[in-house]
């Protein structure tokens, strides 16, 4: 069964990638799980041969011991990571060091999941706002006016950091967005962020 969980959600991260912006929602989530999300994404994506980082808030310690527990990959400082997982909204500049790869090599960069609250909890109106200034554009994005990322909550200066991060394309980091509730949002390196 966690087999086929797995293969289940590997094709909606996919899915999830070939629509950047657009929220899709991962299958056998159970809410009341501590980080139920970020571990469906971890038994995805992660193996003995990769290595993650986990940061954020107090409980990073925790998923990420949880994640080398679920899919034996190993720990390692977060510049140095393949896979960065970010306890919260903000990344408070790690993400800014992260693996982008080389220009022989540009899928060595890393992969990033923030792993979010509720959006139902402690949401400031701000966030909405925010989100309203953000414009996506880019491979899978239909227009040439691009559009609004469907998920809200994400500080607008994470949008910055990735615009950053990503502007040297096709080096940079994938990104993964993920709530409690199994929604995830997926950002690719070749998208393109506009802040207005």
């Amino acid at each position: 069964m966690l087999q086929r969980t797995c293969q289940k959600n590997y094709r909606i991260l996919l899915d999830a990638m070939s629509r950047p912006g657009r929220v899709a929602r991962l299958a056998g989530i159970a809410e009341e799980t501590p980080f139920a999300s970020a571990l469906a994404i971890g038994r995805c994506l992660l193996d003995h041969e990769v290595s993650l980082c986990a940061i954020g808030n107090d409980s990073a310690p925790a998923l990420q011991s949880a994640l080398v527990q679920a899919t034996g990959a190993a720990t390692g400082p977060s510049e140095r990571a393949d896979f960065l997982f970010i306890v919260g909204d903000r990344c408070n500049g790690a993400v800014e060091h992260a693996k982008r790869g080389r220009p022989e090599s540009p899928e060595e960069g890393a992969t990033l999941v923030y792993c979010l609250e509720d959006e139902r909890k402690n949401r400031a109106p701000a966030s909405v706002s925010q989100r309203l200034r953000i414009r996506l554009s880019g491979p899978g994005i239909a227009g040439t006016a691009g559009i609004m990322p469907e998920m809200a909550g994400i500080p607008q200066t994470e949008y910055e950091i990735l615009m950053n991060v990503n502007a040297d394309y096709p080096l940079g980091v994938d990104t993964f967005f993920v709530r409690p509730d199994g929604g995830v949002m997926a950002l690719p390196r070749s998208t393109r962020i506009q802040v207005r």
